[in-house]
């Protein structure tokens, strides 16, 4: 399967575009915006934005990629940053700092950033602070959760786009990465990109912690549950070769003894990056997305799908 993600990245690369877009469906698309620049590196972001002639606030939603922290693009996103936007969310893609010169936390520094930065320019985009949401797919799906879990966290948090608060109020992790201690062993390892054990060491951490704790259980959404862990669906196909599906299983079921909303949706048989490859399947789960999103961030009204 990893050969066939690998192509999927390189396609959806291929597929992206720049500059100040009409879309014919009812959105617009504003890409390479800077909305960082930790160290003097510009980290950008794309928004795609629903035509709409009111005033009304609209709520927002981060979508992060994947690529095992090392490869990709917030272009890996423009699907569902389209149809986000279509059904009346500003949906925004961004890039983020990756191995290998940037290990963890720099990427959930990053992600943080750019929640700050849509409360930031709420105003300019007609974005409702108080209904911003998180997607991510993969190594995405990571920082969504930490995202999710983390809100507050001194660690997390970095230091770009002061002010306003990280806090999102509903994600959606699609064969989200959650429990990094799973890569500690060699045996349980696709080597994806040259990312190995030895790789997943340097990106927590491991040979330069210094406060004693577990390295990999530190970077590990799962960690940092709590009852005030924000409401999330998780989606992953049960035959995932790369995030084995029980990540999301144990996090759904860790969530619901804390009493925390969510929902689990195993898609039977579909190894990892499957929506990718079957944009049917994907357009129905897109639907459930968007029933998950209404329930928690207030009721839109939405055309098909």
């Amino acid at each position: 399967m990893s050969r066939h993600y690998l192509r999927a990245i390189f396609l959806l690369l291929a597929a992206s575009s720049a500059g100040l877009v009409a879309g014919a469906a009812g959105y617009d698309t504003t890409d390479r915006v800077v909305y960082t620049s930790p160290g003097g590196d510009a980290l950008r972001l794309t928004l795609y934005q629903p035509k709409k002639s009111d005033d009304a606030l609209r709520p927002a939603i981060l979508l992060i990629h994947g690529g095992g922290w090392k490869v990709g693009t917030r272009y890996q996103c423009m699907w569902y940053g389209h149809r986000f936007a279509e059904h009346g969310y500003v949906a925004v893609t961004i890039n983020y700092r990756m191995m290998m010169k940037y290990p963890f936390p720099n990427c959930i520094h990053d992600a943080k950033a750019a929640v700050r930065w849509l409360r930031l320019h709420a105003a300019e985009y007609r974005i409702d602070p108080d209904r911003i949401a998180a997607f991510g797919e993969s190594a995405g799906g990571h920082l969504a959760m930490l995202l999710a879990t983390t809100p507050g966290n001194s660690e997390f948090e970095g230091e770009e786009n002061p002010g306003p608060s990280s806090r999102v109020q509903a994600v959606i992790s699609v064969y989200g990465a959650t429990d990094l201690t799973y890569y500690r062993q060699p045996g349980s390892m696709i080597e994806l990109w040259g990312i190995t054990p030895k790789y997943m060491g340097r990106f927590v951490g491991e040979d330069t912690r210094k406060d004693g704790k577990d390295p990999f259980v530190e970077a590990s959404p799962i960690t940092y549950a709590t009852k005030d862990t924000a409401p999330t669906l998780f989606i992953h196909g049960t035959n995932d070769h790369v995030v084995p599906f029980e990540q999301s299983k144990a996090f759904y079921e860790k969530l619901q003894s804390f009493g925390v909303p969510a929902k689990l949706i195993a898609v039977k048989g579909r190894d990892h990056g499957f929506d990718h490859f079957h944009p049917m399947e994907r357009r129905q789960l897109f639907k459930e997305m968007l029933t998950f999103l209404d329930k928690y961030m207030n009721t839109l009204t939405h055309g098909g799908v």
